[in-house]
């Protein structure tokens, strides 16, 4: 019979997990405008593993008590930088050898339930109603969506955030445990 964690049980995870080095998989939120959503992203990315989170355009960075509220700290946990140009976040990854995929719906936009995902990778996230900035889709290696088989068209960003960011994890845990360092 299966039992729930403790909190102590927790801790002992975490601590674990916070000694390994986080995989090279990062985050570029393109003018993000919710500090809801951007607290949510904070949230799933220390809960996914990702090394860091480059805030772009208008997109809010901490400390900001609305964004710690949604990410309970995570924004204590997960390395961020803030860049007034998201095109440069591309660059500067682009310059260190990271692919970079924009989640978005384009004419060429693959499922992510079809898209194997390199590693090292960075995934762009754009504005909540616009979407990525062109220049953005221009530079990066490719764009990925989500299917949708509702009315609407498309996720919140931190619900999509979420879905992606678990689809990866799920294609390299497949080659490393659990998907995280040292297949733990």
């Amino acid at each position: 019979m299966s039992r729930k964690r403790t909190l102590d049980d927790h801790r002992v995870h975490a601590t674990e997990r916070e000694q390994a080095p986080r995989e090279h998989l990062y985050l570029v939120l393109d003018n993000i405008r919710s500090l809801a959503n951007v607290g949510g992203i904070f949230r799933l990315a220390d809960g996914f593993g990702v090394r860091k989170i480059f805030l772009c355009g208008i997109t809010p960075s901490p400390p900001r008590p609305e964004i710690a509220k949604i990410s309970l700290g995570a924004e204590d946990t997960v390395e961020y930088e803030s860049l007034a140009d998201p095109a440069k976040a591309v660059w500067l990854l682009h310059d260190q050898g990271v692919p970079v995929i924009c989640l978005e719906q384009t004419d060429r936009s693959a499922s992510i339930f079809e898209t194997t995902f390199p590693r090292p990778l960075a995934l762009v996230l754009g504005h909540e109603t616009e979407g990525v900035d062109e220049k953005v889709l221009h530079l990066s290696d490719g764009e990925v969506e989500i299917p949708m088989f509702g009315s609407k068209h498309s996720h919140n960003v931190t619900t999509a955030a979420g879905i992606t960011l678990g689809e990866i994890r799920r294609q390299w845990s497949s080659a490393s445990g659990y998907g995280f360092p040292g297949g733990q």
